[in-house]
């Protein structure tokens, strides 16, 4: 045999695997290593390949020891957790004992006919009895779309093409400004002036685009007015440089523009692509209630979800949380910069909601953990044909091609596999919530 392999389960979600590749097995990959550096070996006085294995081991012998150490570990390893049907979840630490080489345990390299030993401790998936999933006690919200909700839609659809026209009264909410300014932070010395706190811009007068109060002293403006005025940076402001500080601002208005809207009649209506008003109205509503039907549905899912990690507690390894965490972060970091924050604005805030994102992180992988457990359980799984519908209602929602999502799927099988564990999710969770007692809200 190559190896041994003893394994202790040092806790739910720990493995420590003692391994040892025998002696024989070292000195046989030394000679087979030693053997390619000969092939390849390049020195003085000797043709490329001709070099004497003696020689070949005098130059190289550290080199392929090395080698040797890191591949015998890499192979032995992932053949021990095969073998031993142990589900590790991120990277092993490994130890080798101090006395194995005579060279001190971090020399990284093999003894020539002398055992390999090592220790890989690893994080594991927990073992899970899921109890008390079904019957669960759920309210499901009231889907509520009423006709003042219709018109916001409406109003949003007139704002989104209104038009901007010069303004000759002073400005108010609502209005745009087209300003240049100047600011600093109020010292007992005076006020300090900032390069970050200089520019211009067109600002929208009640969006709240800037720190509270600013945007206040804008209200009763004309063109060409300057006017100066004190405002102080929240205390929990994202650069703590300001925070909690006074600050004084120069703003000089350049001109004032109001929001022109189109009327709202029926050839409106056909330049945005519906037949009429009423036609308007109605797709407005059927997005609402299809918004909203999704929305009621994700709140009950959570609940569903948070009941089930209320009732199943156990140990999660750091290493998925950690990895989640990661990913939620990358998906806020995104959003903040298609939203026109700054690198140094999006770490500023993803420092500020660290621990948020590791608790949602971690919630997210218990439920994962527990669905997955129920799943297996109740041995629900997933044919062809469920992953050939889901690609179709993919290519419909995107419009595109049913071709494309195949192909894509088909050239990216980390991502096949994500799509087969989520909708074996999705299964799972509609098996709990038939299973479950839904009272409707009133």
């Amino acid at each position: 045999m190559e190896y041994t392999v003893k394994v202790e389960s040092t806790s739910p979600i720990l493995r420590k695997l003692t391994v040892k590749v025998t002696a024989a097995t070292v000195q046989q990959h030394f000679e087979r290593g030693i053997a390619e550096a000969q092939k390849t070996a390049k020195l003085k006085g000797f043709r490329p390949g001709m070099v004497p294995l003696s020689v070949v081991k005098q130059y190289y012998s550290e080199e392929v020891r090395h080698q040797v150490f890191h591949n015998l570990i890499n192979d032995s390893y992932q053949k021990a957790l095969r073998e031993q049907k142990i589900r590790a979840v991120g990277s092993p630490q490994i130890e080798t004992p101090e006395h194995q080489t005579g060279q001190g345990a971090h020399d990284h390299s093999v003894a020539e006919g002398k055992d390999l030993t090592y220790t890989a401790t690893v994080e594991v998936v927990p073992e899970i009895e899921v109890k008390g999933y079904t019957g669960l006690a759920l309210t499901k919200g009231k889907l509520k779309v009423e006709d003042a909700d219709i018109e916001k839609v409406i109003s949003g659809l007139l704002d989104s093409q209104a038009n901007l026209v010069p303004a000759t009264r002073p400005a108010k909410k609502g209005d745009f400004a087209d300003m240049a300014f100047s600011g600093g932070i109020v010292t007992d010395q005076g006020v300090e002036e900032k390069a970050g706190m200089k520019g211009s811009r067109v600002l929208e007068i009640g969006s709240d685009s800037l720190i509270p109060g600013f945007e206040d002293n804008l209200i009763g403006m004309n063109a060409g007015e300057t006017r100066t005025f004190r405002v102080p940076f929240p205390a929990d402001f994202y650069e703590k440089e300001f925070a909690g500080k006074e600050a004084e601002f120069t703003v000089t208005i350049n001109e004032v523009k109001e929001k022109q809207l189109p009327t709202l009649d029926d050839e409106f209506a056909k330049t945005l692509g519906y037949t009429d008003v009423a036609d308007m109205r109605a797709k407005a509503q059927e997005h609402l209630v299809r918004e909203r039907g999704q929305e009621v549905e994700r709140k009950l899912k959570s609940d569903l979800l948070q009941a089930l990690i209320e009732k199943n507690t156990f140990d999660v390894p750091k290493s998925l949380v950690q990895t989640q965490t990661r990913a939620l972060a990358q998906d806020v970091g995104q959003n903040l910069k298609q939203q026109g924050f700054t690198d140094q604005m999006i770490q500023d805030a993803l420092a500020s909601e660290l621990e948020n994102l590791k608790k949602r992180a971690e919630n997210q992988v218990r439920a994962s953990l527990v669905l997955e457990s129920i799943a297996k359980k109740e041995k629900i799984e997933i044919s062809q044909a469920d992953i050939q519908a889901e690609m179709k209602k993919m290519a419909e929602n995107m419009k595109v091609e049913e071709e494309k999502i195949v192909d894509f799927y088909a050239k990216n099988a980390n991502r096949l596999e994500d799509l087969e564990f989520r909708i074996r999710e999705d299964r799972t969770v509609a098996f709990l919530i038939e299973k479950s007692k839904i009272k409707e809200e009133k």
